[in-house]
């Protein structure tokens, strides 16, 4: 399933390199992402925090997840697993950027299960069905599997864009 999603672009993995030590990364990271545990939390939306993200970090792993904000139009779906290589002077970061969560196949499922009924309700059901419908359906079935795809595609393209810059960033600034 793994290099399916990879294939769509649902997973990315993603190679930053940066010149830090791993400590000094380590002790950046803290300063710049709040402790959790990535779990649901209710009314995340209303806490406030300078961070950016949320995540935690042991030796050389981490995960993290963009925190969500009140009115924030950027769906951040992604989270990211990494690994820290320290390097000849230069830190390797190895993260990969997971867009897609099993909890979704529930629903997807159902998706197509609702649009199955329909056809076969379609076609076994009445000898005159307007001309229109097949296609409307065929539309709005691929509309509605369609966009999620979409947005979670970009959520894991704009997470790995993101994700590098404030790296970066994080390491140059005093």
């Amino acid at each position: 399933m793994d290099t399916f999603l990879r294939k769509i672009q649902l997973i990315k993995d993603i190679s930053i390199q940066l010149p830090v030590s791993k400590t000094d990364f380590i002790q950046k990271f803290r300063t710049n992402v709040d402790e959790s545990d990535l779990s649901f939390v209710p009314f995340e939306v209303f806490r406030s925090s300078t961070s950016e993200y949320k995540g935690n970090i042991d030796g050389s792993a981490f995960e993290l997840k963009k925190r969500r904000r009140l009115f924030d139009t950027n769906y951040s779906f992604a989270t990211v697993t990494g690994s820290l290589i320290d390097r000849n002077d230069k830190l390797i970061i190895d993260a990969e950027i997971l867009g897609f969560k099993k909890r979704m196949i529930f629903f997807f499922a159902f998706i197509v299960l609702i649009y199955l009924i329909a056809f076969t309700g379609m076609m076994l059901g009445s000898d005159e069905i307007p001309f229109f419908v097949l296609p409307f359906l065929l539309i709005h079935m691929s509309l509605m599997l369609g966009i999620p795809y979409f947005v979670i595609r970009r959520s894991v393209n704009r997470m790995a864009y993101d994700l590098e810059r404030d790296f970066h960033y994080w390491v140059t600034k005093n």
